[in-house]
């Protein structure tokens, strides 16, 4: 009996590419009683897991994504990987993170399984019909082997006959016919001879990778049938020059002798994989990497020359190379020579530096141990040549995509073009000499293709064209993207998040958002930028916006077409009172929208080119020709502005222990073979790499004299690995490619051999196949690897948020107060610690005496917490939340009870920067056991020399400052003298006289700098990609590369595929503008300033969030001061008028509180709720409201369904308005509460009889038990 409902379920195929998506909605059943709910729900996703998975074979790439409406947290995926490697934990595992992660307050009832297989091209056995018209057509050509058989066999068939074919073997018809079954002898011996096993439903792919290994000495190579040559199914990455030439068709192999019979063409170039009919025509674009002339050389027989000492694919290859070149008269020989010390090729005139390789970061060759460190951008913004087109989409939304969704289809476009002559000229100059007309108006019918097509047309007059859209990533970008992948051939080049678009590239052309550089709503522009009152947004009823709408006049459509009940209760006020003034007025539709439109347009296009003019003034950085986001623009302004050189190094990506050449993988492997061989080895774990004869190698034993190196596959250019592109850039370095990389390390070898060590050589790819559980078990266990390794990013904690209590209502001589900390994160980077450089890293031995409390960095340690501090001190990431926890085990378990737990129980083992844990240590916190720290130089605040960011937070919060003009108080000249020097006292910073002058837009941009400055720094370094595909050589390309993992794969046509990747871990490449050490020191302190009015303040704390306290105020106990400078606690209730205060408080968890606020000058009550992920406009707020909240919390009511409309985007990137659902109810999750009061996990105090019946009764709500099962069962 199924334990769930399938609700929807549809399938989509893609035959070119063979994939086939299954899509499953489905809901849970009742769990039933006396069942262990979860258990019975891991069983039930089993079923539904087992019922997806119908039809699937072993062979096929398979991947699975899990999904709900309600998830805020987006959805949850496994990587594509052979069926026959996914086992139903792999799911569970994935399942039960994705729920644990997006269960905060949400409905999670209906779920959305979906499974994508791509079936990997098989070869079994020929259809069962004696002739088909592509047998007919292989008699017809004689350049086509037929293989006719009966069996499973037809790729190896397929190969031993082309193998006779391509060595002229005497027995080749025999062969060829399968005389007395030669044939399938043949292939029988070759599959054993190979170690290869077919099974029943044939060979594919990885069965072509493992016959290629073993056919070392052939090239293998797959054609698709029906395309001229032009798609390849396969490729092998050997160069040998005997060639097997396979075609598939059916899922059936046979075999090309003649690939100018095969296609039917004069010429046939197997390097671009062209046929064509004048050899005049073809332009071969390879070039050989040994000999550097086009096409490359068929490789023969290694020759190696005395001269340059390197090696040649030939004798025509060799003489290639000796010849003079037509300008220089320089052959090959003398411009390319290699190392007689290191064995590295190296150009004429470059210079060359043994044991180093070209550094990404630092742009040159580098010693291969060297650190980097952020480097100074000395470049400038190119201002010449550009054009900037910003517009805006207007959409009827009345066309029915399904029962509750409708499709968004644009009926209006409008967009300004500026260029660099008319950037500065007024929106009434309507033709430019340069770019023409500046404003268009695109109307009804094909607005986006006719828009694609002007873009597409103007490109080619500018170096650079670059479009902006207000929230174009979600919505305006989207009807662009559909269109180009649905109606082009252009493959674009994008950054996304998800379904969103941040950057979007085709050719020299450019879509960016500029919602990621201010963020705020369109309405908000002209305010912050400063336009007059000529630009404001006005209103639009988007619901009459349908088709047999467009030629409308009449009276104005009635209010509910302008969606009030969507809108903020203040926003709903002052278009009510609009409409009711303009309604008696006649309403044109075309009139309208247009008007509508070009106001937003030109609000968009006034406010970035004043945003840009800005910046470039400040800081001499274009934000749209140079980034795409408000923070890659900041790091750009401090590095080009205000970096020193040397100064922020760059983390190497395994830390500072392996950041040698090798990795973590190639200790494992060295530790194995001290077990297996029963020797010492010395390597990088223990000390330093090994040099021997100028070389560094990896290991080396004294006693057997054997060296010992294991080659990482992407450093070392493997063969099987990278098997395509082998001759192209790497880095964009024309010296380092793969084949050149393959060709320094056989001469390594080679080398080390001749000085009579001997070279013991592991492949990456090879020891990870070779891993079995001993090994792993062993390895896991070694003193060397089983503490990994500190990650910097696990110090990198966000802002400290959580409820203390869930309901207080005042008392006589009370009240409550809400204090917020003037910008906290610009505070913390004036005035705040840094690190400097590179650390010093503190093992072992160095740990033994250390007091941690004398240096600075950061460390990772086990530490036992106090039992008695009602605010602990120390951060931990546990069940997808940050905890402060007094006991580990308490907090993973959600424990409602008294804490019993040991020592080694409650401890907790975490990444911390180290001022953090000395607070904790001042606090009562031990330290039980310090695994490593990162000992850095550091960097703090002085009124002489300033601090890291001093001078870039400087003059942006003085401009800030300037721009806000003069106080009101500042009325007279001696006022304003005054008003300077007290700034300058309290910020040492001086104002200029005559620049106080209020200035929005100027006073805008300082703000979004200072706030936006710091999160570059904690970048994720290895973001998903996403690659347009084709060709379903590209998509197999994708799928079996060990360098990357494929997450997902959405089918836009039978033409086009949108490939979701990212890279390993091991396989990345960090970025030159991330330190997440600094954003580590920035976040901490933070929490650590927050922490000091928490802790004095103790237990009247009611709420707090990153920057911000809510707490009880009483006569005679502390009170946090305030100001309204810099780190000055202000007061967040100000706006209510002096002397208000909060009566009442209720706060169902993190971001999800209530207040009422007293106001004496207004002698009124306010209401305020706020929850996070729930927009309360005025619609939801008749559900979502202080009384409600407070309801739940003290009458336990039941929760509250939000019903609201959202936009949705499909696949195909087509927009849908959509109605969603949402679960309002408390979340009391982070701390133990009782009686609406709260403690800390762990935490011990004196029990009254009631406290424990309330402990006793748990948590009211069900995620507490749900989480505590997940965590069980992993």
């Amino acid at each position: 009996m199924p334990s769930f409902v399938i609700e929807k379920e549809f399938e989509k195929n893609v035959r070119r590419f063979g994939l086939k998506g299954r899509t499953i909605q489905f809901k849970l059943k009742q769990i039933p009683p006396n069942e262990n709910g979860i258990l019975w729900i891991k069983n039930a996703i089993r079923q539904i897991v087992t019922y997806a998975c119908d039809k699937i074979s072993a062979e096929d790439m398979v991947g699975f994504t899990f999904c709900s409406k309600q998830f805020c947290r987006g959805r949850g995926y496994l990587k594509f990987q052979r069926a026959d490697s996914v086992y139903f934990e792999d799911i569970w595992e994935m399942i039960s993170s994705i729920y644990q992660s997006n269960s905060e307050g949400l409905s999670t009832e209906t779920f959305c399984l979906e499974v994508t297989v791509v079936r990997t091209p098989i070869g079994r056995g020929r259809a069962s019909n004696k002739y088909s018209s592509f047998e007919e057509e292989c008699k017809a050509r004689q350049g086509i082997v037929y293989i006719k058989n009966v069996d499973n066999l037809c790729l190896p068939r397929a190969l031993v006959v082309a193998i006779a074919n391509a060595t002229d073997d005497s027995d080749y018809q025999n062969i060829r016919r399968d005389v007395a079954q030669i044939q399938y002898k043949k292939a029988k011996q070759l599959m054993q001879e190979a170690d290869i096993a077919i099974g029943a439903n044939g060979a594919g792919l990885p069965e072509l990778e493992k016959f290629q290994s073993h056919l070392n000495n052939f090239k293998i190579v797959v054609y698709n049938y029906g395309t001229k040559g032009r798609d390849l199914l396969f490729e092998g990455a050997s160069d040998a020059s005997l060639k097997i030439n396979l075609l598939y068709h059916n899922n059936h192999y046979n075999v090309i002798t003649s690939l100018t019979s095969a296609f039917v063409c004069r010429y046939f170039c197997d390097k671009c994989h062209v046929g064509y009919n004048n050899k005049f025509v073809h332009k071969c674009p390879g070039v050989c990497s040994s000999c550097k002339h086009s096409p490359p050389c068929d490789r023969d027989q290694s020759i190696k020359c005395s001269d340059c000492c390197r090696y040649f694919v030939s004798k025509t290859c060799f003489d290639n190379h000796k010849e003079l070149g037509y300008r220089d008269h320089k052959s090959i020989c003398e411009k390319f020579f290699k190392c007689r010390t290191c064995y590295k090729t190296v150009r004429e005139g470059k210079d060359h530096m043994c044991n180093s390789y070209y550094c990404k970061n630092c742009k040159q060759n580098r010693p291969a141990d060297h650190l980097c460190y952020m480097p100074v951008d000395n470049s400038a913004p190119n201002l010449k040549k550009f054009l900037f087109i910003f517009y805006d989409l207007e959409c009827t939304q009345d066309k029915k995509f399904s029962e509750l969704k409708t499709l968004h289809e644009p009926n209006l476009c409008v967009f300004n073009q500026r260029c660099e002559v008319c950037l500065n000229e007024p929106l009434e100059k309507m033709i430019c000499n340069n770019c023409a007309v500046r404003q268009q108006i695109l109307k009804f019918s094909d607005v986006i293709e006719r828009f694609v097509y002007y873009i597409l047309e103007i490109k080619r007059r500018f170096k650079r064209v670059i479009v902006l859209a207000h929230n174009g990533q979600a919505y305006d970008h989207q009807f662009i993207l559909n269109y180009i992948l649905t109606k082009t051939q252009f493959k674009p080049e994008m950054i996304m998040r998800g379904s969103k678009i941040i950057s979007m590239y085709i050719d020299n052309v450019t879509f960016l958002d500029s919602l990621n550089y201010f963020p705020m709503a369109l309405s908000k522009l002209p305010k912050a930028f400063g336009l007059n009152d000529n630009f404001q947004k006005g209103y639009f009823p988007y619901y009459f916006n349908t088709l047999e709408n467009q030629c409308y006049t009449g009276p104005y459509p009635d209010m509910q077409y302008y969606g009030p009940d969507s809108m903020m209760a203040d926003d709903r006020e002052k278009f009510i009172l609009w409409y009711n003034e303009n309604k008696g007025n006649a309403f044109d539709m075309q009139k309208e929208i247009v008007s509508y439109c070009v106001s937003d347009v030109n609000i968009l296009t006034l406010a970035c080119l004043k945003f840009r003019d800005s910046l470039i003034k400040a800081g001499n950085v274009c934000p749209f020709s140079e980034a795409c986001t408000i923070a890659s623009s900041c790091n750009k302004l401090f590095r080009r502005n205000f970096l020193k050189p040397d100064t922020i190094g760059l983390i190497p990506r395994h830390g500072y222990r392996y950041r040698d050449k090798q990795s973590k993988i190639a200790i494992e492997w060295l530790i194995w073979e001290e077990k297996v061989r029963e020797i010492n080895i010395l390597h990088a774990a223990k000390g330093k790499e090994m040099v021997l004869g100028g070389l560094s190698v990896d290991g080396y034993c004294a006693e057997t004299n054997q060296v010992f190196e294991m080659m990482g596959c992407f450093y070392h250019g493997c063969t099987n690995c990278f098997k395509n592109d082998r001759d192209k850039p790497v880095y964009n370095n024309s010296d380092e490619t793969m084949n050149l990389r393959y060709e320094n390390t056989r001469s390594k070898i080679d080398h080390l051999n001749q000085l009579g060590y001997e070279v013991i050589v592991k492949w990456e790819c090879e020891f990870n196949q070779e891993k079995n559980s001993d090994m792993t078990l062993y390895i896991s266990d070694h003193p060397l690897i089983n503490f990994a390794p500190l990650n910097a990013r696990d110090s990198f904690y966000g802002g400290r948020t959580g409820n203390i209590k869930s309901y207080y209502q005042v008392k006589e001589g009370e009240k409550i107060k809400y204090i917020d900390i003037c910008s906290l994160y610009p505070w913390v980077c004036k005035y705040g610690k840094f690190p400097l450089g590179h650390p010093k890293v503190l093992l072992s031995n160095d740990l033994i005496d250390l007091d941690v409390t004398k240096v600075d960095g950061i460390v990772k340690c086990k530490v036992l917490p106090p039992q008695n501090l009602f605010h602990p001190v120390l951060p931990i990431k546990l069940n997808n939340k940050l905890m402060f926890p007094l006991c580990f085990s308490c907090a993973k378990s959600f424990n409602q009870g008294e804490c019993c737990h040991n020592t080694e129980e409650r401890a907790i083992v975490g990444t911390w920067v180290i001022d953090e844990l000395v607070k904790a240590l001042e606090k009562g916190y031990e330290v039980l056991q310090i695994y490593e720290v990162w000992d850095y130089k550091t960097e703090q605040y002085d009124g002489k020399t300033g601090g890291l960011f001093t001078e870039m937070m400087n003059k942006f919060i003085k401009i800030k400052q300037e721009a806000s003009g003069w106080p009101s108080n500042c009325k007279t000249f001696e006022q304003k003298i005054a008003y300077i020097a007290q700034f300058f006292e309290k910020e040492g910073i001086h104002l200029d006289f005559d620049s106080i002058v209020t200035n929005p837009g100027l006073r805008s941009l300082a703000k979004l700098i200072l706030n936006s400055f710091f999160g570059k720094f904690g970048q994720r370094e290895n973001q998903p990609k996403t690659k347009i595909v084709k060709q379903s050589t590209e998509l197999y390309s994708l799928l079996f590369d060990p360098a990357i993992e494929v997450v997902g794969i959405l089918p836009i046509n039978e033409e086009t595929l949108v490939v979701n990747y990212q890279y390993k871990e091991e396989s990345y490449t960090p970025l030159s503008t991330v330190n997440v050490s600094i954003a580590a020191y920035v976040t901490a302190q933070a929490r650590l300033k927050l922490y000091s009015y928490l802790d004095q303040l103790g237990e009247r704390v009611l709420y707090f969030d990153t920057d911000s306290v809510i707490y009880i105020s009483r006569e005679g106990e502390y009170e946090p001061e305030t100001g309204d400078c810099l780190g000055d606690m202000t007061n967040e209730l100000e706006c209510y008028g002096p002397g208000s205060y909060i009566t009442e408080f209720a706060s169902g968890g993190p971001k999800n509180y209530g207040f009422v606020v007293y106001s004496p000058t207004q002698d009124k009550c306010f209401q305020s709720c706020k929850v996070k992920g729930i927009s309360i406009n005025h619609e939801v707020s008749k559900l979502v409201n202080f009384d409600t909240m407070k309801n739940m919390i003290i009458n336990e009511e039941p929760p509250q369904k939000i019903l609201y409309k959202n936009f949705e985007r499909t696949a195909e990137h087509q927009v849908l308005t959509v109605q969603r659902e949402k679960i309002f109810r408390p979340n009391l999750l982070k701390r133990c509460f009782s009686s609406y009061e709260s403690y800390p996990y762990g935490y011990k105090k004196f029990k009254t009889e009631e406290d424990e019946d309330n402990r006793n009764r748990g948590s009211s709500f069900p995620e507490a038990s749900i989480y505590l099962q997940l965590q069980q069962e992993q």
